[in-house]
């Protein structure tokens, strides 16, 4: 007898039970004799009927190991392995049998069995068969607790993630009132004649927080955000948000120029929202990452038949162009910000078709070009 596999049984088997099932009386008791100092639990039948009904009434099937006769009188120990499953799909099974047939080894194999011993028993290949199957509910019980740990992990996860959520949430509205009056404020300030340097340096700060506001009122309002796609005077709109970015262009001691190249250019068809969000970051991006008293370039105009618009910059060189755009990340975190802007600009390209092409060279400066090609509409009249 195989001393390791006796001790390695005795070791898995002292809190599991065994299910024995056989009709010949005898033989039973000497499998339940020879268990009894392995198991903690013994269960003995002689039908298929009686060991369904007792095997229902077990508390647990996880720790249960079934060793069944194939030939079971006038009943059959495959006809047994299949009732069983229906109650525990997983259960282990061992059968026994004086056959070497090929369909019923075949068949036991199609209803579950997992082990199949022949008659007249070895010991050893009766406790090899026995160490397998204890070996498999171990494992199994392992990857039930590990699903088990991980379904935990997912819900606190989600919750945290609602959490943070509804807290984003309530932090951008409670933001957006007391910011919309600090602008207004400065506004009225500016048409009373009011000019200082520490409102010029509020007026940037504010700019700048209501930049990264609208990223994240974009974010979480994405999904339910209105998609109005409407004509758009291109030229126009980056006038206006040159404007807009003047003043902190300013305080980074830089020019901001804007070239237009032809004087009649198309209209794009895009939503409002989607459109300042790229403008706004990539205008916010060259500002940020800009050499001192060097001048960021906004370029609108056809080029080969195609419509774009441009921003270009001069300071440090991107050194990865597509990683940009993942979100959260930054290649520096010397400047600040959160990495969304780029991550928000590169899937409003993806979902209107517009086509980004970056390229960060020391000759040329950073340049981010975007061609509105199923944007364009209509044309200047």
């Amino acid at each position: 007898m195989n001393v390791e596999i006796i001790k390695q049984v005795k070791e898995l088997a002292h809190e599991k039970s065994i299910f024995i099932v056989e009709d010949d009386k005898e033989v039973l008791e000497i499998l339940s004799e020879m268990f009894s100092s392995f198991f903690s639990k013994i269960y003995k039948s002689s039908s298929v009927n009686e060991a369904v009904e007792l095997y229902k009434s077990l508390e647990s099937h996880t720790n249960v190991v079934v060793l069944t006769d194939i030939n079971l009188g006038s009943e059959s120990g495959i006809d047994l392995s299949l009732e069983l499953k229906k109650i525990y799909p997983i259960q282990t099974i061992i059968a026994i049998s004086a056959m070497q047939e090929t369909d019923v080894f075949l068949k036991s194999i199609e209803c579950g069995v997992d082990r199949f011993v022949l008659k007249p028993l070895e010991q050893d290949i009766l406790f090899e068969a026995i160490l397998f199957s204890l070996e498999k509910i171990d494992r199994e019980l392992e990857n039930q607790k590990n699903a088990k740990l991980l379904k935990e992990s997912q819900e606190k996860t989600l919750q945290l993630l609602s959490d943070q959520n509804r807290f984003v949430k309530d932090a951008i509205h409670e933001i957006n009132t007391p910011l919309a009056v600090i602008i207004a404020n400065v506004d009225i300030l500016r048409l009373d004649g009011v000019e200082h340097e520490s409102l010029d340096v509020i007026e940037a700060a504010s700019r700048l927080i209501q930049h990264s506001h609208k990223d994240l009122s974009y974010l979480m309002k994405n999904e339910t955000a209105e998609d109005t796609r409407v004509g758009i005077d291109l030229v126009s709109f980056l006038q206006d948000r040159k404007k807009y970015f003047m003043n902190v262009a300013n305080k980074n001691t830089l020019k901001l120029s804007m070239v237009v190249g032809q004087r009649k250019l198309p209209l794009v068809f895009i939503s409002k929202l989607k459109l300042s969000r790229i403008v706004d970051n990539t205008l916010s991006n060259a500002i940020k990452y800009s050499d001192p008293k060097s001048t960021v370039q906004i370029s609108v105009g056809m080029q080969g038949g195609r419509y774009f618009f441009d921003v270009t910059n001069h300071g440090p060189i991107i050194k990865d162009t597509e990683k940009i755009f993942e979100r959260f990340y930054r290649e520096s975190t010397f400047k600040g910000g959160y990495g969304v802007g780029l991550n928000i600009v590169s899937e409003i390209c993806a979902e209107e078709n517009i086509e980004l092409k970056v390229i960060s060279e020391e000759d040329t400066g950073t340049i981010f070009r975007y061609f509105f090609d199923n944007a364009t509409l209509l044309q200047h009249s």
